[in-house]
């Protein structure tokens, strides 16, 4: 399947009723599907077939929303994850020990 085949393509299900729009097919083995709704869900590509001039999806295809893309993780929790590593990637603004005494 080549990239520029399925980009803006619309794809339906197998009554007939549209899935969404591939809004990216630059990806090697999934495709970015943009639903009606304005949300974002990832295809396999072996799972689209263009059956009478139209792109249709598998009957029993699997769809990677944003949560399964990332690890199940939220946004909030990866911001949570981030802000718990500062100061730890900074260096400390001073140091212990004795420095400076003489010894």
């Amino acid at each position: 399947m080549a990239q520029s085949e399925l980009q803006d393509a619309t794809i339906y299900t197998q009554d007939g009723s549209t899935l969404g729009t591939v809004s990216d097919a630059s990806a090697e083995t999934k495709v970015e599907l943009k639903k009606a709704d304005g949300s974002c869900i990832w295809l396999e590509r072996h799972d689209l077939k263009e059956v009478d001039g139209q792109w249709q999806i598998a009957d029993n295809y699997t769809v990677y929303s944003a949560d399964q893309m990332n690890g199940g993780k939220t946004e909030s929790d990866i911001d949570e994850m981030v802000d718990d590593t500062f100061p730890a990637s900074d260096p400390p603004s001073f140091t212990l020990g004795d420095e400076g005494k003489g010894r």
